[in-house]
């Protein structure tokens, strides 16, 4: 899933190039001045958000429940639940 977005992020500043391109080739150099930077802060976002969700998906793999609730006892003992 993450591969795709990646491959997404990339089209989509592809695309924000060359419509930069064609826009300066025609002549409007500040629209596409302002054009390639709003791209490029985009760009930024999405890479922000994609670390970030690997940085999750990662966590979530590694995550032991075991580990976090049992705290090295060899029975699992929950106050308010020992006589249940």
């Amino acid at each position: 899933m993450l591969l795709w977005e990646r491959l997404k992020n990339a089209c989509v500043s592809a695309g924000y190039a060359r419509a930069a391109s064609q826009l300066a080739t025609q002549g409007h150099y500040e629209a596409a001045k302002s054009l390639m930077l709003n791209g490029v802060k985009e760009t930024v976002e999405r890479k922000k958000a994609i670390r970030r969700l690997e940085r999750v998906k990662k966590a979530k793999a590694s995550y032991e429940p075991g580990d976090h609730y049992m705290r090295g006892h060899k029975v699992a003992f929950w106050k308010g639940h020992a006589d249940a």
